[in-house]
């Protein structure tokens, strides 16, 4: 089982579009999958209208009050889900306070998981203790970015957090790959900003998402794209870059 984290401590990067899409195609090739939204905007929830999805969610499995098996529910077919809540806040206000055994839950969490083939962790845009134990459930990571000025900057100050964290977790995530999304190739500064990743993280740099208003239509009806529209350029771009995932994993 891999257990992969999709983030940036950057919204609007695109994290959600990835750990939604990919997840929903890993789970169409037939790959059982558990995608755990960390996010307090909950947006990859939507997956699951909210007059559908249990009232048990990642904030009670933090907490000590549930479960692993008491929050998750079936999104798809072969795609299951933990969905956030308004109150994940006060879950790491929780681990904060439970100190190391609050940080491990989710690792030991999913480490205990039988059945799975996938683990997608979905991270918030803030730097939380959530992100800290996701991290440290994770083997893996994939790093979204947009094309706009300072998005190395960004992405160095970001794996900088990381090594940090990670170093004082005695814990090793390799990176999957840094993703650039919204990609749009009419406008020059776009190839500018996409030549300047390839050159500061070479072969780091994976397949990119172009811009494609499939995503956005998608999510506003709690769809993936391969649900939407899976002829678009934005199914197309998914099923690539979850072909590197699944290389990755073998």
């Amino acid at each position: 089982m891999k257990r992969i984290s999709i983030l940036n401590f950057k919204g609007g990067v695109g994290k959600t579009s990835i750990s939604t899409n990919a997840a929903h195609k890993l789970a169409l090739m037939g790959y059982k999958v558990l995608l755990i939204d960390c996010d307090i905007q909950a947006n990859a929830s939507n997956l699951i209208p909210l007059k559908d999805r249990k009232t048990t969610t990642l904030t009670h499995v933090l907490k000590g009050e549930a479960t692993f098996e008491d929050a998750i529910q079936k999104a798809r077919e072969n795609l299951y889900l933990i969905a956030a809540d308004m109150n994940l806040d006060k879950a790491a206000n929780h681990i904060v306070i439970s100190g190391i055994k609050g940080y491990k839950i989710l690792r030991n969490a999913t480490k205990n998981l039988t059945g799975y083939d996938f683990v997608i962790f979905d991270h918030s845009p803030f730097y939380t203790a959530i992100s800290e134990s996701a991290l440290w459930a994770s083997d893996e990571m994939i790093i979204p970015t947009d094309l706009e000025p300072f998005s190395v900057e960004g992405i160095l100050k970001t794996i900088a957090k990381l090594s940090e964290t990670l170093g004082d977790l005695e814990h090793e995530v390799a990176i999957t790959g840094i993703v650039p999304t919204k990609v749009d190739q009419r406008y020059s500064m776009s190839d500018s900003y996409y030549k300047s990743l390839l050159t500061t993280f070479k072969e780091r740099v994976i397949h990119s998402i172009r811009t494609d208003a499939t995503i956005k239509k998608a999510q506003s009806l709690g769809q993936t794209v391969f649900e939407y529209d899976k002829s678009s350029k934005a199914a197309e771009d998914f099923s690539k870059l979850t072909a590197i995932i699944v290389a990755g994993a073998k």
